[in-house]
């Protein structure tokens, strides 16, 4: 077994601020963890959310792993001891009931999970960090719930370029409609977009998601493009009764209909790839340079995520759009 693995932070200067994690225990199992963006600025342990989730993740998985009662790597088992242990760190800092009733309080992370069993591996995938077997066989956790707040983001650079608006003005009002969404228009949209401008933004907005989406509900994609990721959401977050529906620990409940598990014998695999969201395109081959090559390739093509990538947010000097995190496993 040859391992070789990479991480590096949205901000490469400030390497602490990195929310991914991973976990190598050659003969139990390997992971990378992604810990999700903070919404309110607020620290624990001098710690953002989404880096204490992803610590918290972190031990938590690699307990479970270390646990000779855990062999079998029964996932509802260990999405449980996952959430206990985000339960004790909410408990610790006194806001357990707080995160119960509001979502975007939560701590939150996604997983991607190879773990040694018996005579075979058994992948767990929770949200959207991804996985890949020898080279050619993708397991990723899709969704079009980012698609949707992305338009939102999209619309925005279009309409604020029309005006004259240059690239900074673009990438904030960008920025604010993705996360504030287009029911209301925030400080930091102005003076680019008025009540009127905002309301032919977000006309166009579901027009376009409900082309490109019919299996989905307008309902579901009014609520979000009204809310955007910061009050829109989480409405979404474990719960099955939309297709925008998806998973991330978060101390709660996760539906196992949410979470993904493969199961491959020892000999059929070549290779594994765990790989964070921060890569926007697969790589040609199993490598950690090949990783790297398709993430300058994406960087090259569309920094701001507004085209062939679309995302919530961009790349600008000095800072890319997430922090990035892969894991390549060579077995042959």
């Amino acid at each position: 077994m040859r391992i070789e693995a990479f991480t590096e932070a949205k901000v490469p200067a400030d390497p602490g601020s990195n929310e991914d994690q991973l976990l190598i225990l050659p003969g139990r199992g390997h992971a990378v963890i992604d810990g999700v963006t903070d919404r309110t600025g607020d620290r624990y342990e001098g710690l953002l959310a989404g880096q204490l989730a992803g610590r918290t993740v972190q031990q938590a998985v690699a307990a479970f792993l270390l646990d000779p009662a855990e062999a079998e790597v029964d996932p509802a088992r260990l999405v449980a001891g996952v959430s206990r242990a985000i339960r004790a760190a909410y408990e610790r800092h006194g806001i357990l009931e707080i995160a119960r009733e509001e979502p975007p309080r939560r701590f939150g992370a996604t997983l991607a999970l190879a773990a040694e069993r018996g005579d075979g591996w058994r992948f767990v995938l929770v949200g959207d960090s991804g996985l890949r077997l020898n080279g050619t066989e993708l397991w990723l956790n899709e969704n079009e719930l980012d698609l949707v707040t992305a338009s939102l983001r999209q619309e925005a650079y279009r309409m604020v370029a029309a005006a004259g608006g240059e690239a900074a003005d673009q990438a904030r009002v960008g920025r604010a409609c993705a996360f504030h969404g287009a029911a209301k228009v925030h400080p930091s949209m102005r003076p680019w977009l008025d009540e009127a401008a905002l309301a032919d933004l977000r006309a166009r907005c579901l027009e376009r998601c409900r082309r490109r989406f019919p299996a989905v509900p307008e309902a579901d994609i009014e609520r979000l493009i009204d809310g955007g990721v910061m009050t829109g959401q989480g409405q979404f977050q474990n719960n099955t009764a939309s297709p925008l529906s998806y998973a991330v620990l978060d101390g709660f409940d996760v539906p196992l209909e949410l979470v993904r598990v493969i199961d491959r014998e020892r000999a059929s695999v070549r290779s594994i790839e765990l790989f964070t969201d921060g890569y926007f395109e697969p790589a040609a081959a199993p490598s950690v340079q090949a990783w790297e090559a398709s993430f300058r390739e994406v960087e090259r093509i569309d920094p701001e995520k507004i085209g062939r990538y679309p995302c919530v947010k961009g790349s600008s000097p000095g800072r890319y759009a997430d922090d990035r995190t892969v894991i390549v496993i060579h077995l042959a």
